[in-house]
């Protein structure tokens, strides 16, 4: 399946996911007794067999927290701070500049507080794990790096970070539940005080949209998380399968190309390999050319071609970054074909990897001839070197005997 049906599909359930944690939260508040808050701190029993109730009031705070960025009343707030980064990236189009951020730390502080509907206040902890609407309180930016930094009256320490991506700065963001107005509250009913649900992801649920309106707020998000999110993953295994059934040129190859030629990348410096088969014998132009913007960057193609067997039968590599061409006669048989770049380590430097063109044309006209003398030529010398070899293998028989060396004459008598 193409990458893209997967990312669909992935995100489709997500998608599913939120909507099913929203249309359980939903359900846990319609399921829990709302009552007044006077009932709820006089009778404990007003709760469900698992504890769980609701109500809703006016805030009421003896000594509210005081949120250290802004210096702003509240009973819950939150502060992150955030290394701001840019790095930089070889890609085949050139060098390219990548910012982003990375959370140094996240600070998390609730209080106590009451609600109170106007028939007598009821206790809400929340000191941890809540579940509410934050309101940016404040949010400043600091050109360091790192160190001992404050922010108003909020002091942290930021690391020294090395590696490729360059600090440019550091970014505290606050959030808080302002200490006044109207609140509903969910939660558990312990020892007279509404605390959080049991559980790792157990919260008390503090709103200042009211029950109607959160309880609508969550319907509609659930309804969009499962349709949208349907919609997207059923979406995606059609498109995943539609993408990757389109001709792909570059598989199945054999003798030349017939669709024209086929884009491809290579993203390991080992370099990518195609089988390739050939049926029809004749001379063949096998070329590879980058698609890169940037000269230097792109891909400086390799191509090589060898058997079945590893005789290699051409290879071509352009120290200028220009297409590699080889031009050979094949006979029938399957061989491979390799692209790489001409430097063993460049490929696995460049983000994404580098693309190029491959294509595969039966030679003709004056590339054809020349293929033609050349096989002519290898054939001569193979002729040559058959006769060098049978004239050393002549049996010694067949070899001119040696002249006898001339009689001496006998001696005279006296």
């Amino acid at each position: 399946m193409h990458p893209l049906g997967i990312v669909l599909i992935v995100l489709g359930i997500v998608g599913v996911v939120v909507g099913f944690l929203q249309w359980t939260k939903m359900k846990k508040i319609l399921a829990a007794p709302f009552k007044k808050t006077g009932e709820i701190a006089a009778n404990p029993q007003v709760a469900d067999a698992k504890g769980m109730i609701s109500c809703e009031g006016a805030v009421q705070v003896q000594q509210p927290l005081v949120a250290p960025c802004s210096g702003k009343p509240c009973l819950y707030y939150e502060i992150k701070v955030e290394r701001m980064w840019e790095k930089q990236e070889n890609t085949e189009d050139g060098v390219k500049t990548k910012k982003g951020t990375s959370t140094v730390t996240t600070t998390e502080v609730g209080s106590q507080f009451y609600v109170n509907d106007g028939s007598g206040p009821v206790g809400v902890d929340a000191r941890e794990k809540v579940d509410t609407e934050l309101t940016k309180s404040f949010e400043q930016a600091q050109n360091v790096s790192y160190g001992d930094l404050v922010f108003g009256s909020y002091q942290c320490h930021v690391p020294y970070s090395g590696g490729d991506e360059h600090t440019t700065g550091v970014r505290a963001i606050e959030k808080i539940l302002p200490a006044d107005g109207n609140v509903f509250v969910m939660g558990k009913l312990a020892g007279g005080v509404i605390t959080k649900q049991d559980g790792m992801l157990g919260k008390v649920i503090v709103s200042t949209k009211g029950r109607d309106a959160l309880v609508g707020a969550t319907k509609r998000n659930a309804m969009l998380g499962f349709i949208l999110g349907g919609v997207v993953a059923v979406g995606g295994i059609p498109a995943g399968l539609l993408i990757e059934s389109g001709p792909d040129t570059c598989a199945n190859l054999e003798n030349a190309m017939k669709d024209g030629t086929c884009s491809d990348r290579v993203s390991t410096n080992a370099g990518k390999t195609y089988t390739w088969k050939v049926t029809k014998e004749g001379a063949y132009k096998l070329t590879v050319a980058a698609t890169g913007k940037s000269a230097t960057m792109k891909l400086w193609p390799k191509l090589t071609v060898t058997t079945a067997d590893g005789k290699e039968v051409g290879e071509d590599g352009s120290e200028s970054g220009e297409s590699a061409k080889v031009l050979a006669y094949f006979e029938k048989g399957t061989y491979t074909v390799k692209v790489a770049d001409i430097s063993a380590s460049h490929i696995e430097k460049l983000k994404g990897g580098a693309g190029y063109v491959f294509d595969i044309k039966q030679a003709t006209g004056a590339e054809a001839d020349s293929v033609a003398k050349m096989k002519k030529g290898d054939g001569e010398e193979e002729a040559d070197k058959k006769d060098e070899k049978a004239e050393e293998e002549k049996p010694a028989a067949e070899e001119k005997p040696a002249e006898k060396p001339a009689a001496k004459p006998a001696p005279k008598k006296k």
